[in-house]
């Protein structure tokens, strides 16, 4: 395993914005996107929950074969690179990107493993304002500090945002001090945590949940946590937003 020097898009609806009424999902896939099983569960999933927006974490893409988010547009922002494949974050829309910002986070896991990567991109919505969506899988087997300075390295590139904001992913809260720092970041932000239905659903460890869905400037219409029967080890989150006027 390397740190990536390569990244991946796919960019095909270029001239589609957001509808004033949008679906999100957010799923930590455990690398599971290219078996057979992940794609017979994702295909009935999409059409219990069919979704304008993916934010995954921990996905495989191959570099010399079909990736399975093809009919979407994406971006893969990359933590891991070996000859075969590339393994990241990836934002999927049916919408264009204005634009899009990757990043590593500036210490390694365990302090010689791999960083973790996050993902900020920047759609337009139905009335011509940008929605910002940042992926996000945080740094894990860090101490308390580097988990904290991480945090603030994110926050910072946000701060300046006035925008509808959705701040999404697996953020390893597995701790109180950890949920305390995640908590200080969404009110610094002035985010809303979603609330969902079926929480029994959502990845927890030591009874903290790690799954978790931030948003402002927009209205929550319906929002659940999606058991999937063990095709990754965490369960999908899903939310259907409306924009504020």
């Amino acid at each position: 395993m390397f740190i990536p020097t390569e990244s991946a898009k796919n960019l095909q609806h270029q001239k589609s914005s957001l509808a004033c009424k949008f679906s999100l999902l957010v799923w930590n896939i455990h690398k599971e996107n290219q078996t057979a099983a992940f794609q017979k569960s994702f295909s009935t999933l999409m059409q219990s929950y069919p979704s304008d927006i993916l934010l995954l974490q921990e996905v495989k893409y191959p570099k010399k074969s079909s990736f399975f988010f093809q009919e979407y547009s994406f971006t893969l922002a990359a933590n891991i690179q070996t000859k075969e494949n590339l393994f990241g974050v990836v934002t999927a829309t049916k919408s264009l990107f204005h634009d899009s910002i990757s990043a590593l986070s500036t210490k390694k896991e365990l302090g010689f493993s791999t960083h973790k990567s996050f993902l900020i991109s920047k759609h337009q919505l139905c009335d011509k304002r940008t929605l910002y969506l940042v992926n996000i899988h945080a740094i894990n087997f860090v101490s308390l500090k580097t988990f904290a300075d991480e945090l603030c390295k994110i926050k910072e590139l946000l701060l300046h945002i006035q925008e509808p904001l959705i701040v999404a992913g697996d953020f390893n809260n597995w701790n109180k001090k950890r949920l305390n720092l995640l908590n200080d970041f969404q009110k610094e932000l002035g985010l809303c945590e979603l609330e969902l239905k079926q929480r029994q659903h959502v990845k927890k460890i030591f009874s903290q949940e790690l799954d978790h869905i931030y948003y402002r400037g927009l209205t929550p219409l319906n929002a659940a946590a999606i058991e999937t029967k063990n095709i990754s080890d965490h369960n999908p989150l899903y939310a259907l937003f409306e924009l504020q006027s």
